[in-house]
């Protein structure tokens, strides 16, 4: 940011005194842009096993990707055709797979599963805190630590990270245009959890509104989707340094019980070329090694097609993280086709093991977010002030 914006935001917030006013690309928190696959993605059709095509097919003699037009990685796995432009990443070697992911006795409803993944829990236990609230906490510059586009703010809620769930920053500025910080002090809690939550807000909309102009326009750059919108957004304000250390957004639709084929590839095309699109910009503007993506669902799909050219609620599947300093390859277990727990993939991987690598790795943070959890190493360290 400018740093007369800076300025300006500290004369009005009542933070003032404890905001850092120092964002560059060398010295700025490593920045996490979480992308929710809604629904549960089908990882199956997403990245195919080539080894056990005989076994894919047999499985899934109508819904499959016909062989002639899988993009191959390697040996092992190959892309579903519209996540071509992930393909120059994996070359580049700053793209990775992380198989089998989930956990012991898995859940097959989209809210108690996904809620298991915000949490970072077991399938046993709820948790009141999303896996970032407290690991974020007062990371981010100007008490900013996520942005969340759109649906479902819970990885960051319920401790002390201070966040912003919004649809669009157009929205939010417009929205807030008359909201401003208030000075007075109460010993009623309720109101002043109302003051409190005004000043953040004005705050936000200070800090977002001063740099936040069509001079960067991405319009043409990214998808015309909300999801490719909501990606050209949090590309522009990670080149404007504004210091928050983790977005969030979602692409929503792939509960995809029937009639797969066609939506699915629609939604794997917008996923890999929004994604390209960020790389590429934050590549020209020298932000790109200080930023990891990582996908997240609340579950896969079922192995086998069901009779309406579809797939059902699974457990394990395979995401993917991407960045600068992303160690490309294949990290955890590739569950065997051959080996199915009731006719669906054994998980091989806990999910938890993603999170750690992340919170150890790349933001060198001292934090264990279950007992015996380890990372998978996939990421080249940070550089944490």
């Amino acid at each position: 940011m400018k740093r007369r914006s800076l300025l300006k935001l500290a004369a009005l917030s009542p933070l003032a005194s404890s905001l850092n006013l120092v964002a560059n690309v060398n010295n700025a928190v490593p920045i996490l842009v979480l992308v929710e696959l809604n629904g549960g993605n089908d990882s199956l059709n997403s990245f195919i096993p080539t080894r056990q095509l005989d076994r894919y097919k047999e499985l899934r003699p109508k819904l499959r990707v016909s062989p002639d037009k899988l993009i191959a990685l390697d040996d092992e796995f190959s892309l579903h055709p519209s996540l071509k432009a992930l393909y120059t990443s994996w070359e580049s070697k700053d793209l990775a797979l992380i198989h089998g992911l989930g956990y012991e006795h898995p859940n097959r409803s989209h809210f108690r599963s996904i809620d298991i993944w915000d949490t970072g829990s077991t399938s046993n236990e709820t948790l009141k805190r999303g896996w970032l609230s407290d690991v974020v906490s007062g990371m981010g510059a100007n008490k900013l630590d996520c942005i969340v586009f759109g649906r479902n703010a819970r990885c960051v809620s319920g401790g002390k990270s201070r966040f912003l769930q919004l649809k669009s920053i157009s929205k939010f500025l417009n929205d807030a245009e008359n909201i401003s910080a208030s000075l007075y002090h109460s010993d009623n809690n309720a109101l002043m959890s109302i003051i409190n939550a005004q000043n953040f807000v004005s705050n936000g909309n200070e800090l977002l509104r001063n740099d936040f102009s069509a001079e960067n326009d991405l319009k043409d750059i990214f998808p015309k989707t909300p999801f490719g919108k909501n990606l050209a957004d949090i590309c522009k304000l990670i080149q404007l340094n504004v210091g928050v250390p983790v977005f969030k957004v979602a692409l929503t639709g792939f509960d995809t019980h029937s009639n797969q084929g066609l939506k699915h590839s629609q939604l794997l095309k917008q996923l890999a070329t929004g994604l390209n699109s960020l790389k590429v910009q934050l590549q020209s503007s020298g932000h790109w090694p200080n930023v990891l993506v990582m996908t997240y669902s609340e579950f896969g799909r079922r192995i086998a097609e069901n009779g309406s050219g579809g797939t059902d609620h699974g457990t394990a599947a395979t995401h993917i993280v991407m960045g600068g300093r992303v160690k490309g390859g294949h990290y955890g277990k590739v569950p065997d086709l051959l080996d199915l727990d009731n006719d669906d993939w054994k998980y091989t991987t806990d999910f938890r093991r993603l999170y750690q690598t992340i919170i150890t790795d790349w933001w060198q943070r001292d934090y264990q977010i279950a007992d015996g959890i380890q990372g998978l190493g996939f990421v080249y360290p940070g550089n944490i002030n």
